[in-house]
């Protein structure tokens, strides 16, 4: 009578629509006996294993060979379980197969910043990253400064004189912190990479990219 559909499904499925010998898929794995039907072998999941074209010519055929199929068989049932399980254990195994991997590239980054950045410069802290952007901020905030006062001087913008008052207190401020000579005037380049580097720092500390106008 030979096997049922339902015993050639199951088999099929416990080992992954592949050959339990050479671990192949193929579109037409068939269902061996392993104790054929001539020496009164069942059909049954049991006396069954899933073999390629080949392997089932190679071995079926072959009364020395056929011993090592029920082995070769329950190894590669075994392996399927353990490698493809979507249970509970196969879930942690796959889970715990992740995070050594995860681990081993996380080491291998550190290690490789390190080696470009030299050690303990591997993350910029949330307070260099916040001072940084205060002496951007001041930096670009000087060159609207003087484009201000430039347009002042020219009649093309008119300010009120207790306003000027402030921002040039504020100004000598500035020159007094950092040095006149290291405030500007900026080049379209330099002024481009200040704007840039801000952009980019404030995109960091979490602001939307469409309201990085600076």
């Amino acid at each position: 009578m030979g096997f049922s559909e339902a015993v050639k499904l199951e088999v099929r499925r416990k080992a992954h629509f592949k050959c339990c010998i050479c671990h192949e898929s193929s579109v037409s794995l068939e269902v061996h006996h392993i104790i054929s039907k001539a020496e009164g072998g069942p059909d049954t999941i049991d006396n069954a294993a899933p073999l390629c074209p080949s392997c089932h010519e190679d071995y079926g055929a072959n009364p020395a060979k056929r011993t090592a199929i029920r082995v070769q068989r329950d190894f590669w049932y075994e392996q399927c379980a353990k490698r493809y399980g979507s249970g509970p254990d196969g879930l942690s195994q796959v889970e715990e197969l992740l995070d050594r991997r995860l681990t081993g590239f996380q080491e291998f980054l550190e290690e490789r910043l390190e080696q470009v950045h030299g050690p303990n410069q591997l993350y910029r802290s949330e307070k260099q990253i916040l001072e940084e952007l205060e002496i951007l901020f001041d930096l670009i905030w000087y060159n609207r400064h003087l484009n201000m006062l430039c347009r002042v001087e020219t009649g093309q913008e008119a300010i009120k004189p207790e306003v000027l008052e402030v921002a040039l207190a504020a100004a000598q401020r500035k020159r007094d912190e950092y040095g006149e000579e290291n405030l500007g005037p900026w080049t379209d380049f330099e002024w481009g990479m200040l704007n840039g580097k801000m952009s980019a720092l404030r995109w960091v500390m979490g602001d939307e990219w469409d309201f990085l106008d600076t």
